[in-house]
């Protein structure tokens, strides 16, 4: 079964949504359960380490740090993938459903709060599991949609429309920037979901982005999702 169109347009902007959502569940999670770091989010990570070294606040700088070589070496195993060993981003977001898989296991085994092993482990864990799906959005090529870090889609967004309304160009809001903003929304939304469940159902804190990236994993394995790597 294939999809062109519409439906295609569609399937791709559901597939980079759930991607975003599971990217901002993470990030929430990683924020209010790990230390309050970051592990998809880079940029924040990096402005925590900084101020975690520059006062002196060495744990918080050490979890950061944790979190930047677990997303590089996610990274690094998605384009080994992709490069190496010729798979596609469903090989590749299979793997990252076995982390986020291995995350939500790790989380129940630990139990809160978790111990410093555990809780480097966790960190670990689901930065890989995101530096996995930055490596995933990157081979995807979608202009503006990181789906683990938003400053680009922010910039792409403010342009696009100031560039066209000058121009005079209809509409204002392209197919594309309806995509972005649907990335962005579920980004948004994953951190709102993953603040809701930390007030009132932590155990159930860790699903979220497990169910995410599982739902977009069969989704690709049916064809009811897809990646049109070509729109940019």
């Amino acid at each position: 079964m294939s999809v062109t169109g519409t439906d295609s347009h569609s399937h791709a902007t559901l597939g980079l949504a759930l991607l975003s959502f599971a990217a901002g569940s993470m990030d929430a999670i990683a924020f209010f359960a790990l230390g309050g770091v970051f592990t998809s989010a880079m940029s924040g990570n990096t402005i925590v380490l900084g101020i975690g070294i520059g006062q002196g606040h060495f744990n918080t700088a050490l979890h950061s740090f944790t979190a930047i070589l677990g997303y590089v070496a996610g990274v690094g195993i998605s384009s080994l993938s992709f490069a190496k060993f010729g798979r596609g981003s469903g090989w590749t977001l299979g793997v990252e459903v076995l982390f986020l898989a291995a995350f939500v296991a790790l989380w129940i085994f630990a139990g809160t709060p978790a111990s410093s092993l555990a809780m480097y482990s966790l960190i670990s864990i689901s930065a890989i599991a995101m530096g996995l799906q930055g490596g995933i959005a990157r081979a995807i090529g979608v202009s503006g949609i990181m789906t683990v870090i938003f400053t680009s889609t922010y910039t792409v967004l403010a342009s696009n429309f100031v560039e066209r309304a000058l121009a005079g160009d209809r509409p204002l809001l392209t197919v594309m920037a309806v995509r972005r903003l649907a990335a962005l929304a579920a980004y948004l939304g994953g951190a709102v979901i993953a603040a809701i469940i930390v007030e009132h159902w932590r155990s159930f804190l860790p699903f979220p982005p497990f169910i995410a990236i599982l739902v977009v994993f069969v989704g690709l394995k049916l064809r009811l999702i897809t990646f049109d790597q070509n729109s940019a």
